[in-house]
């Protein structure tokens, strides 16, 4: 009980973060995996760090023209001094998502071609911004590039938060529309449903829910918890809220508890979580076997 006080007083948008970090990427990954397009999560990661390393060059000096718009000081404004990795790491995201989109019926490219060029494509700009970015270390990079739930502050969280609110309020307003697209696209077209329209809308979202994901947490905790409890939710699952809720669940629940153990056991946070969602992914699929 005194460490869980000591986390809350030392760590709470950490702790708060990490729920709402979980259940974003468990709801997207419904989506994605009934989709059959787990490879999208893992180029869209890799894109959004692409995109945080491209930040590093200060190419474009997005922070100090937005400081002249509103007249502020970006070192000592939180929002504005790290505007730019949160930017770009949606940027790159974005552009993953629009060529991604254009592969739906297309007869001469396969959407796992397309895919695994995007995602080694965007490991090879990652390495090429960090070798050339003139601000700082590689390994201080590497380090701010890996994401770590234990750095989500103020205004991190309510980013998730506010990111999290929009994306649910979207597919809740336009669930017919994005349910028969992912789930049952033979449907869509029946009801003269713009799959394209609507499906580009969906990977939209979900880009723009794993790029800042990605971009606080990491990577690695941004597309395991885009699959893990997806899996685990459609195993247990019988009826599609089902699956959204024991996903959604097992998102929200499992990286604070690993923030614990990471905390007692001296673990770094990100992939304590990991291996936690996936200890209780193993031990769904186990009793799943055993049980039925």
């Amino acid at each position: 009980m005194e460490v869980i006080h000591q986390l809350f007083e030392i760590f709470p948008y950490a702790v708060l973060g990490s729920i709402i970090a979980g259940f974003i990427c468990a709801f997207l990954g419904v989506f994605v995996v009934s989709q059959r397009a787990v490879f999208l999560g893992a180029s869209l990661t890799q894109a959004s760090v692409a995109g945080v390393a491209f930040s590093f060059l200060h190419l474009i000096n997005l922070e100090g023209y937005l400081a002249k718009i509103f007249n502020v000081d970006i070192e000592h404004n939180t929002f504005f001094h790290n505007f730019e990795p949160a930017f770009f790491s949606l940027a790159f995201a974005i552009i993953c998502v629009l060529i991604f989109s254009q592969t739906y019926r297309q007869k001469y490219l396969t959407q796992d071609g397309v895919l695994g060029t995007m995602f080694v494509i965007a490991i090879a700009l990652r390495i090429i911004f960090i070798q050339k970015s003139p601000v700082a270390e590689v390994s201080e990079i590497e380090s701010i590039l890996k994401g770590d739930i234990l750095f989500i502050g103020a205004t991190q969280f309510y980013t998730l938060l506010a990111i999290t609110i929009i994306t649910f309020l979207v597919f809740l307003i336009f669930q017919k529309q994005l349910k028969f697209v992912t789930f049952d696209p033979d449907t869509a077209m029946a009801h003269g449903i713009n799959s394209r329209f609507w499906l580009l809308i969906f990977y939209l979202f979900v880009g723009m829910g794993i790029s800042l994901t990605t971009r606080f947490v990491g990577d690695v905790f941004a597309f395991a918890y885009l699959i893990i409890p997806s899996s685990i939710g459609i195993l247990l699952g019988k009826k599609i809220s089902q699956v959204f809720f024991i996903s959604a669940l097992v998102g929200s629940v499992v990286p604070p508890i690993s923030i614990y153990f990471a905390f007692i056991l001296d673990f770094s946070s990100g992939p304590t979580a990991v291996a936690l969602v996936f200890i209780v992914f193993l031990i769904t699929y186990l009793a799943k076997k055993i049980f039925t």
